[in-house]
């Protein structure tokens, strides 16, 4: 029997709610009541205590046949019934009526045991068994009382209400029990969704950041070592015809060098945990698109910016995005579009930033650009808020990277 079968259990959405989740067991009973020792010793508390019966009772009453071995077999074997109560409470209740109505019917004066064998097999299929089979007992003991009572000689009404009523008791307490059980297990399995829910969620938020720190270490880092190598290739070539220029090249490769420890710092500093000390940079954002379009100047690419409309304080996450945006498609201008010089215009609309990059190089394709993850990073930090980005090759010749950032809210 599956003792927890009565509640419904949904292991199909917790195995899809989280692969591979720990989840909680239903709960069980203690080591003590597990069904099979529980079931053996009643079978031989019972089994004892109707052997007793049997030999300290009186002589029976008038209009009962006297206690033999068919009695004695008929009480035994309801009794040892029980030993098998786990595997199947119902089967061992129609068991036990059997022999307690083939003692009746046989004008035997029943046993005790034998009614309590019916009381035990009746609880355990109402707390335990499935709800089906717990009404399905509910009749069959129903029949089977009124056959005992039928044939049972010079009953009183005392008696039948008696028994009736013990029954009625166990039944009731048996409906308690299994309600009990059914709401603890339900409120188990909800917990085992939260808890799957919740590791689910921590995942996704981890996959998240992952993707957010690659973005920002591409960016960063990716932009710093670039205008790095670029510069130390200048000064390579310089070095010996004008050593004036190649010292200018080295101090731009000094202070792009700094600023991308200064990047690595940070991201180190979000990864620390909160009661460590970290010495963080300010974070870039707009206020910096001067010094970046600076920094692009000295490697060699000139810039022009422009800024329209009334600048305002932006969100954190949003400042560092509309940074972000410029940052990536200066850097591949200057590294994919050759000889060239580039606009940047930055137009503080009424609900939107509004960023414009372009180059009047040679052209380079969508999928050229950053290698490809360049602009992939750039859409996914516009789809975090909502926002609208355009890139690629201008018919007039160069490339134009389009953004535009909404300014409700910071995303979501």
């Amino acid at each position: 029997m599956d003792y927890t079968s009565g509640v419904d259990q949904p292991a199909d959405i917790l195995s899809a709610a989280a692969p591979g989740a720990t989840l909680p067991s239903a709960s069980r009973w203690p080591r003590i009541l597990d069904p099979l020792p529980v079931s053996i010793g009643l079978a031989l508390v019972i089994t004892a205590a109707g052997l007793v019966e049997l030999l300290t009772r009186s002589a029976v009453s008038v209009g009962y046949r006297d206690d033999g071995p068919l009695l004695i077999t008929l009480t035994v074997a309801g009794a040892l019934s029980l030993a098998l109560l786990w595997s199947s409470p119902l089967a061992i209740l129609c068991v036990s009526l059997v022999f307690l109505c083939a003692q009746a019917i046989m004008g035997y004066e029943f046993t005790q045991a034998a009614l309590w064998a019916i009381v035990v097999a009746s609880f355990a299929t109402v707390a335990f068994d499935r709800w089906r089979r717990a009404v399905a007992a509910g009749f069959l003991v129903t029949a089977g009382m009124i056959v005992v009572l039928l044939t049972t000689v010079d009953l009183s009404w005392q008696s039948a209400v008696s028994t009736w009523g013990t029954l009625s008791v166990v039944w009731v307490v048996g409906v308690v029990i299994r309600v009990y059980r059914g709401s603890v297990e339900r409120a188990e399995h909800r917990a085992a969704l939260f808890a799957a829910d919740r590791e689910a969620r921590a995942r996704e938020a981890v996959a998240e950041e992952r993707a957010r720190l690659a973005r920002e270490l591409h960016d960063s880092v990716g932009h710093a070592l670039n205008v790095v190598v670029l510069h130390a290739g200048a000064a390579q070539r310089i070095v010996d015809t004008k050593p004036e220029l190649a010292r200018e090249a080295l101090d731009s490769i000094e202070t792009a060098s700094r600023q991308a420890l200064g990047d690595i710092e940070r991201m180190l500093g979000i990864l620390r945990p909160p009661d460590e000390e970290a010495c963080c940079d300010v974070t870039p954002g707009m206020a910096q698109l001067e010094t970046l379009c600076g920094q692009m100047r000295e490697a060699g690419l000139p810039v022009v910016l422009t800024v329209e409309g009334e600048a305002r304080p932006l969100p954190s996450s949003l400042d560092l995005t509309a940074y972000r945006i410029v940052q990536e498609a200066l850097t591949n201008t200057l590294k994919h579009a050759g000889k060239t010089r580039a606009t940047v215009t930055v137009l503080y609309e009424q609900d939107a930033l509004a960023l414009e990059v372009v180059d009047d190089g040679r052209g380079v394709s969508a999928g050229a650009a950053g290698g490809g993850r360049g602009l992939v990073g750039m859409g996914e930090r516009v789809a975090t808020f909502r926002g609208e980005l355009e890139a690629g090759p201008r018919a007039e010749g160069g490339f134009a990277v389009l953004a535009r950032l909404p300014l409700q809210k910071e995303g979501t």
